[in-house]
């Protein structure tokens, strides 16, 4: 009878051991997949910003590109970046001691 209840006890400490493992590796699993989907909605929200970033440079872009066979974007440029001026026009520039 004693050496029934001591095999049962050793089952029952197996058990408990087996499952504290169990349990151990389950939750160290669920631990690394909650960080790893931290890095990843992380990471999403970087490239939504990057892709939003990108979509408003392409669309100055395109724009410029379909201005910059226009009369009036040449002239722009020309004023701005060149400091040209168109025949006829005077320049008067303020006086700087």
């Amino acid at each position: 009878m004693k050496h029934r209840r001591v095999k049962s006890s050793v089952g029952k400490v197996l058990l408990f051991v087996f499952f504290v493992i169990v349990f151990t590796l389950v939750a160290a699993r669920f631990r690394k997949e909650k960080e790893m989907r931290a890095r990843v909605e992380k990471r999403a929200r970087e490239l939504e910003v990057a892709a939003s970033v990108a979509s408003a440079e392409y669309a100055d872009a395109e724009e410029r590109s379909l201005r910059s066979g226009s009369n009036d974007y040449v002239e722009e440029i020309a004023r701005e970046s060149l400091g040209m001026i168109m025949p006829g026009e005077t320049v008067y520039r303020p006086y700087e001691d």
